[in-house]
């Protein structure tokens, strides 16, 4: 089960591998006023090479071993789903808008996602979108999933950070998801 849970996880993480366009919308730059969200009573900072964010401190590694994926899952299935956090870099010469912008176009055109909710936010000082969609279930898994995600780019690398849950656990992971996502900052 931790193999279906773990693989849904990848394939998300994946599709933001996918190459992105950018933004033709002008320029959005970086608030310099920006004040990081304080660490949430049970949580825990974890940080990868230039990044960092907080989880639930009883989440752990999967032991996954695509170096541009970097991951951790609930111990604890909701409806034979372990929600996830992962972390996926790549080659981005850009601002995060653009960056989140593109990445949003690329779901759009996924059969398997529908994205339910786009919304511009500030995240590690950086204007962005974070995105909430919803997947199709991943054979063998019998599973649909929803994501909450947003993106940053900073020194010629964008990254993606996915909170991945069970459709119908959503709601009760959404104040998780809503701590990792706004809890990640990148290296300047």
């Amino acid at each position: 089960m931790q193999r279906l849970d773990a693989a849904a996880g990848f394939a998300t993480a994946l599709m933001a591998l996918a190459p992105l366009g950018g933004c033709k919308h002008g320029d959005h730059p970086h608030v310099a006023s920006f004040v990081r969200p304080p660490l949430p009573a049970g949580f825990a900072e974890q940080a990868g090479r230039s990044w960092r964010l907080v989880t639930p401190a009883t989440w752990h590694d999967p032991q996954r071993g695509e170096p541009r994926v970097w991951s951790l899952v609930d111990p604890q299935p909701v409806d034979d789903f372990r929600a996830s956090v992962n972390v996926v870099t790549e080659p981005f010469v850009g601002e995060s808008y653009a960056y989140a912008k593109a990445n949003v176009e690329e779901l759009q055109h996924d059969p398997r996602a529908s994205v339910e909710t786009t919304r511009e936010d500030v995240i590690d000082g950086d204007p962005t979108l974070v995105v909430q969609s919803r997947w199709s279930a991943i054979a063998p898994a019998n599973v649909p999933y929803r994501t909450m995600q947003a993106n940053l780019a900073s020194r010629g690398t964008g990254y993606v950070v996915t909170c991945s849950v069970s459709a119908d656990a959503f709601e009760r992971y959404r104040s998780t998801c809503e701590a990792i996502v706004h809890s990640f900052a990148v290296e300047r």
